[in-house]
């Protein structure tokens, strides 16, 4: 007898079945909020340095373009530049572009090479659980650093401190798996699942069998993405009415696919992703106020989403 589906299959089938009917417009959206929602679990999971006793990244660092870790993000979208399937590395290259970033090479991602290498090694398959699974008891046993500890005592004055113990490389795992869709069954699809792979599959000592711990990982990347497409789905909908009547920029629906998709941006980082002038720029910015699509955030300037 043949057992049902888990959920977060039946999550992905239905992405699956509207991955056809997908505009290139709202293919783009898409691999921008992909490239978002993967920005804040790396934010989550990295071993930032200098983040005090709790590894805490701190208010506001998950949001893409606005995070105050510039060279971190550098590197993060310049290995999926690299590293990603088609959609998800010209948005990366996009993002590079609006911040003015050049191409990096940084030792630090070699774990998520290796994660990629191995990941590869087991490709094709049909079966997504069981070939994260032995993946996931590779990384465990053959790549010590990727594992994670529970807390540790430091010695501080004269005072001993029980803190958390350093981060493992479990972020490199969740890039590597989030770069190949096929994976899944989303084949070249314009979207990444972020979080597949999270810290608690790693730690040393874990309450529930992993089995349990990744399927709970997959129903809530899954779900997820349904919540991107159906979003911007939405963002491009309002595109199409908002706009459609109006005098406004020829860039005004590309301008709004970007701040839709990656969130707020400045006039200039808008200017340099699309490759067009600031005025150019602005004129777009102008035609998306005066269709209450977007305002202008009092505290920095930036361009966001008048439902935010």
């Amino acid at each position: 007898m043949v057992s049902a589906p888990a959920p977060w299959q039946l999550t992905l089938a239905r992405i699956e079945g509207a991955l056809p009917f997908i505009s290139p417009e709202l293919s783009e959206c898409l691999a921008l909020a992909s490239l978002r929602r993967l920005w804040r679990v790396h934010v989550r999971d990295y071993p930032f340095d200098n983040l005090g006793i709790e590894h805490n990244p701190g208010l506001e660092a998950d949001e893409l373009v606005r995070s105050w870790y510039s060279e971190e993000r550098r590197q993060f979208l310049s290995w999926i530049s690299r590293r990603g399937h088609p959609p998800l590395a010209r948005a990366a290259k996009l993002v590079m572009a609006a911040k003015n970033h050049s191409e990096g090479f940084s030792e630090t991602y070699r774990p998520a090479d290796r994660a990629l290498e191995r990941l590869d090694a087991l490709l094709p398959s049909r079966d997504p659980m069981g070939t994260l699974l032995e993946w996931l008891a590779e990384l465990r046993t053959e790549e010590i650093d990727f594992l994670e500890g529970g807390s540790e005592m430091v010695q501080v004055g004269r005072f001993a401190v029980t803190r958390m113990a350093p981060r493992g490389a479990a972020w490199a795992a969740s890039l590597a798996a989030a770069m190949r869709p096929h994976l899944f069954g989303l084949g070249s699809a314009p979207m990444a699942l972020a979080g597949v792979m999270p810290r608690a599959l790693f730690r040393e000592l874990h309450e529930e069998p992993l089995p349990v711990l990744l399927g709970r990982a997959l129903q809530a990347t899954a779900e997820s993405a349904g919540a991107d497409l159906r979003a911007m789905q939405r963002a491009h909908l309002q595109a199409e009415g908002a706009l459609s009547g109006l005098y406004a920029s020829s860039t005004a629906p590309l301008a709004w696919r970007l701040v839709a998709g990656i969130g707020p941006l400045t006039r200039a980082e808008l200017a340099r992703g699309l490759g067009v002038t600031k005025r150019t720029a602005s004129q777009s910015v102008a035609a998306m106020v005066t269709a209450s699509m977007v305002s202008l955030r009092t505290s920095d300037g930036a361009i966001v989403p008048t439902d935010t």
